[in-house]
């Protein structure tokens, strides 16, 4: 248990570290996380996504919580979370300080300016992965495509080109739709 504990604060801590640009960013460090230790599946990380994206709060914190949840229970959501924060408010409270001195400086702004393309490159990466492991890896047809789901994942995303709005507010529209649709059993 002690070594499970700390191998997950290591984990947390070196995500806490390493990740730029939001909590889909910390998407490739989890991923890798369930190849090397299986704490938890593909299948499982892909409702980490979906779960953290509905609750209130920071995504990259809430799917650190639910990893460490997964691996430890409660002590390992408290492990995982505070892994993951600690570094963040260290780094975060030093880089403001140096920041507010060099905000003018053309080479901060520089590095800045490529960072958000490198998180974009990796949340695309993971996406990928997810996508290949999730449907190719598991013999995919057809048949298994809930048609339902599909139609419902359609008419949001046209809505959400077409009107704009919140992401959330869809998501939220979503899981109704899919509540009424499951209960009422269309």
């Amino acid at each position: 248990m002690q070594n499970v504990s700390f191998l997950l604060f290591f984990e947390f801590i070196k995500i806490g570290l390493f990740t730029f640009g939001g909590g889909y960013a910390s998407l490739p460090f989890l991923y890798r996380i369930s190849e090397i230790y299986n704490w938890y599946s593909y299948s499982e990380l892909t409702q980490m996504i979906a779960i953290s994206g509905l609750t209130p709060g920071p995504i990259g914190l809430n799917m650190s919580t639910f990893a460490g949840f997964k691996t430890l229970g409660i002590t390992g959501a408290l492990i995982a979370g505070v892994g993951l924060i600690l570094p963040m408010f260290v780094i975060t409270t030093q880089v403001f300080r140096i920041y507010r001195k060099f905000s003018d400086n053309k080479y901060v702004n520089s590095i800045l300016y490529f960072l958000r393309p490198t998180s974009c490159a990796l949340i695309t990466y993971v996406g990928y992965k997810l996508v290949y492991s999730l449907i190719l890896k598991n013999s995919f047809s057809l048949a298994n495509i809930d048609l339902k789901a599909l139609f419902i994942l359609l008419i949001l995303f046209i809505c959400t080109l077409k009107i704009g709005r919140n992401p959330v507010k869809y998501m939220a529209i979503g899981a109704c739709i899919s509540l009424l649709i499951n209960y009422i059993k269309l």
